[in-house]
């Protein structure tokens, strides 16, 4: 996590080109070197060129070099050339060529080291900062923005492993910064589509290679920063987040398509997928730290020399979300964790195979479970030596769960649903003595349809034997209640003295 910090400073200056970043004053002058002494709070050596003719500062051959933390070498990144320029009327424009080389080279301690060169386009990018000192806004808009790798060198040898671009179409946002305690960074950004472009192959071997290409389409930003002011020490991410570092941000699409092809070692796969929509939100502070993403309407396609044939399948919804706490405190804290696939369905060839007789319903399936609940972390999780001494066992128990809640669970597939939510308080002091016997206080509620009559059509596929289904009977004859045909439902309890009650019978 902290070399990714110390690493997302290098992207400060394409954040400028995209508008996406927020250091500026009302002159020239003041925004060049407010965006010095930000860059340099990173730990990156800057050097460049600057001149100044008229009202407007041209900065050139811009270099910007830090050594990686924790040994692992060093990188810096060139670009050609920005410019400042007064409007006289307290406003600043931020402008640039419309085509430049960016070059990243990066000599890592334990392999060989490499340079990238990019070609970095636009078309009609604009740029505007106006307000004060402490409270500034960035306006920004263009046709197209686009990246393309023009070269790569390894070891002073030219590597032609192929071509990468990516595009970014009618671009237009707006940021602003506020300059307190905190430099406190508002963004929100719009773009008609991204089309991306990746031909990768071996240089040494032609049969391996790479191939992806594809569209996003509308996408959108809106997010927050706060970083703290002065200097800091980037490779603490625990000192940063104490400072008041925090970041939240959601990315959003509409409609997105993706070829791709691999081949390695005579293995070959090819396809393609596609989804309705999809957003990725990202989010840390000294509280928590936040991941979710998600689709609606994936489809995908794909056949292999391993499986030839083809293989499709389709999600109404696929979501993934991570909340959890990251620092120790005195009280506990929110978490919370989730997957949705939802409503997937495959095609009648697959089904075939599986069932080729049609006597399984083939309705869309589902698996799904979303989670929450309090815990009390005992150690900061971005401290590097705290974290070291909880993976080596030093620290002793890291954490300590005090509720957690089932919002919704849902498994259905071939006619038969299981659905549940519920929750529990946990003195864990207690359950940890106990082994888990005692210090749980709390209910699960579940609901089952479908299960007898799918039981039965698998023992006709003799898919399952008669046995087995008997025993599963048995088994929701004990702890649930029939609630209508092939309907049953349980309430299972536990106690804080141990007790276990499935629908109010004591079963410990």
């Amino acid at each position: 996590m902290s070399k990714w910090m110390k690493l997302s400073g290098s992207t400060a200056i394409c954040a400028l080109m995209t508008g996406s970043a927020a250091f500026a004053d009302v002159t020239a002058q003041d925004v060049w070197g407010d965006w010095k002494s930000y860059m340099q709070g990173f730990g990156y050596e800057l050097i460049a060129t600057e001149a100044t003719s008229g009202g407007t500062l041209t900065v050139s051959d811009i270099t910007m070099g830090m050594t990686l933390p924790e040994g692992a070498g060093a990188m810096k990144m060139t670009i050609g050339e920005l410019s400042f320029t007064n409007n006289g009327d307290g406003t600043v424009t931020v402008t640039m060529p419309a085509s430049q080389e960016m070059k990243i080279n990066v000599a890592p301690a334990d392999d060989l080291p490499a340079d990238v060169t990019l070609d970095y386009t636009n078309d009609g990018f604009k740029m505007l900062v106006s307000g004060s000192v402490n409270d500034m806004t960035y306006s920004y808009s263009a046709a197209s923005i686009g990246v393309n790798l023009k070269e790569v060198v390894v070891e002073g040898t030219a590597v032609p492993i192929g071509a990468a671009q990516v595009a970014v179409r009618d671009i237009n946002g707006r940021s602003t910064v506020k300059t307190g305690n905190l430099r406190e960074i508002m963004q929100s950004m719009k773009a008609g589509a991204i089309t991306y472009n990746i031909d990768f192959a071996n240089p040494e071997n032609a049969g391996e290679f790479a191939k992806v290409n594809g569209t996003l389409g509308l996408l959108s930003f809106d997010g927050t920063v706060n970083m703290p002011l002065g200097e800091f020490d980037a490779a603490n991410m625990g000192e940063m987040l104490n400072a008041g570092f925090a970041v939240d941000g959601t990315y959003g699409y509409t409609g997105g398509n993706m070829n791709f092809h691999f081949a390695d070692d005579g293995e070959t796969v090819q396809g393609s997928s596609s989804s309705e929509s999809g957003s990725f939100s990202v989010g840390m502070s000294r509280d928590m730290l936040k991941y979710i993403v998600g689709a609606k309407g994936q489809k995908v396609n794909f056949m292999g020399s391993e499986v030839p044939f083809p293989i499709d399948f389709s999600f109404g919804e696929v979501l993934f979300k991570m909340v959890m706490p990251v620092s120790k405190t005195d009280e506990a804290q929110d978490f919370a964790l989730g997957i949705t696939l939802g409503d997937f369905v495959t095609s009648d060839m697959i089904w075939g195979m599986i069932d080729p007789a049609g006597q399984l319903p083939r309705d869309p399936a589902t698996v799904a479970f979303d989670l929450s609940g309090k815990v009390k972390l005992a150690f900061d999780m971005m401290d590097p030596e705290q974290m070291a001494a909880v993976e080596s066992g030093q620290m002793g128990m890291p954490g300590e769960v005090e509720s957690l809640a089932l919002n919704n669970l849902e498994v259905t597939a071939a006619g038969a649903s299981l659905t549940g939510k519920g929750g529990f308080d946990l003195d864990f002091p207690t359950v940890m003595m106990s082994q888990g016997q005692e210090g749980i206080d709390g209910a699960l509620d579940l609901r089952l349809s479908g299960a007898n009559g799918l039981m039965g059509k698998l023992v006709e596929m003799g898919l399952l034997p008669q046995e087995q289904v008997m025993s599963a009977q048995m088994m929701m004859g004990m702890f649930a209640v029939p609630a209508g045909e092939d309907v049953y439902t349980s309430k299972i309890e536990m106690k804080a003295d141990g007790q276990v009650l499935a629908n109010g019978q004591r079963l410990k």
